[in-house]
């Protein structure tokens, strides 16, 4: 009789066992889902994209401004600057193309940088409705290979005299060393809060941009980047200075900060209440432990 009812209550235990078990399994694999570095990789590439937005943009401002700017702009940078259709009336569609090299050449920040980056514009940069298509030709930065097409239209002069522009990024893939890739598509609108009356000067520039963007991470998972509070760009730091992002990868979010306005590569993400710091930018994506 003592063995019936302590087998009865082994098939009720064992089950309750499996449970926690699968349980507690199921939850440590929720909490993997957005990491440190899922996270820190998202940053990166924010960083990343919003840095050559700001190469590509000073070449444009040289071409329209004179050659003063594009001394300027050729004595912080190292590659040989090509435009076509300089000599054409300012309505015209150039191209400008910014050449690294087909090796790697270290540019002011000490990055290595290779191949071409080409933006074929229509217009003046602060004209609204001049439309850029960039695209990249074997580009790569620290060895992270960038391909896809960025669409950029100029909305001229918003409600606070601020010149706007929207930001498309079309199927882009960053492709790191180790075989790794991450892809971003989406729509972002960026506000130029400061440095708007000295072209001749892209360093005391300043940005507001928001919007949001999707894509498969280096992990092959889906997620999805919306930005809560605008981020600060500045043109005189490679790194985003503020703002913050919501993170969802598959059904998990999470909130995620660039810090207080330091030009440095650190911030932190909050989850159940803790805040967790940490650091990005480094070129590479890496698989999860």
């Amino acid at each position: 009789m003592r063995t019936k009812i302590f087998l009865g209550w082994a098939f009720l235990i064992i089950p309750g066992i499996i449970s926690c078990s699968t349980s507690e399994e199921d939850m440590n694999m929720e909490i993997q889902i957005t990491n440190s570095v899922n996270i820190e990789e998202n940053a990166m590439v924010n960083c990343i994209l919003e840095d050559l937005l700001c190469e590509v943009e000073k070449n444009v401002i040289a071409t329209d401004y004179g050659t003063k700017t594009k001394d300027n702009t050729k004595r912080d940078s190292i590659p040989v600057i090509k435009v076509s259709g300089d000599d054409e009336p300012q309505t015209s569609t150039k191209t400008i193309s910014i050449n690294y090299g087909s090796s790697n050449h270290t540019d002011h920040l000490g990055r290595l940088k290779r191949g071409q980056i080409h933006n074929e514009i229509t217009g003046r940069y602060m004209t609204n409705q001049t439309l850029q298509s960039i695209h990249f030709e074997e580009f790569c930065i620290n060895n992270l290979k960038i391909e896809g097409r960025i669409e950029i239209t100029s909305n001229g002069l918003n409600e606070f005299d601020q010149l706007s522009f929207t930001i498309s990024y079309d199927s882009i893939v960053l492709t790191s060393s180790n075989g790794l890739q991450y892809s971003i598509s989406g729509t972002k609108t960026k506000e130029w809060i400061d440095g708007y009356g000295t072209p001749e000067n892209p360093w005391d520039d300043q940005f507001l941009v928001s919007g949001e963007c999707h894509g498969i991470n280096s992990e092959n998972r889906e997620y999805h980047s919306k930005i809560s509070t605008p981020l600060l760009i500045s043109r005189s730091c490679e790194f985003i200075l503020a703002g913050e992002t919501e993170f969802q990868v598959e059904n998990e979010s999470v909130f995620y900060s660039f810090g207080d306005s330091m030009c440095d590569n650190k911030g932190y993400y909050i989850r159940n209440g803790e805040t967790n710091n940490f650091e990005f930018g480094r070129y590479s994506f890496r698989e999860k432990k």
